[in-house]
């Protein structure tokens, strides 16, 4: 067999494995609109922030609530990850997690 038939193989074996872990579809965290906000507002604020948190996994980005629970990223799973960037840009504009919401995301 050929080196490059060889990096060929490699590299799709690498693709296709890349392609089966599985990426969040959603938060698994409860968050309500913050005082007097619209539904409406806290649905556009809700798609925005989901945008964010795929954004924050596609870039490998740290979140400052990572940080700031001072919880290491090699220790979050990507649903951890996901949920965290989800909450705090959701904080960030105002709303309110549920008391459960970080039940599993606090150190």
């Amino acid at each position: 067999m050929s080196f490059s038939r060889r990096i060929l193989i490699a590299v799709t074996v690498c693709a296709v494995a890349a392609g089966c872990l599985s990426q969040p579809i959603g938060p698994a965290v409860a968050v309500k609109p913050g005082r007097d906000k619209p539904f409406t507002v806290f649905l556009q604020e809700d798609a925005q922030c989901k945008q964010y948190a795929r954004e924050q996994l596609a870039g490998g980005a740290d979140t400052r609530a990572a940080s700031d629970a001072q919880v290491p990223r090699a220790q979050l799973n990507v649903q951890q990850r996901y949920d965290l960037a989800y909450l705090e840009c959701m904080r960030a504009k105002g709303n309110e997690m549920s008391e459960r919401a970080g039940a599993n995301h606090t150190a």
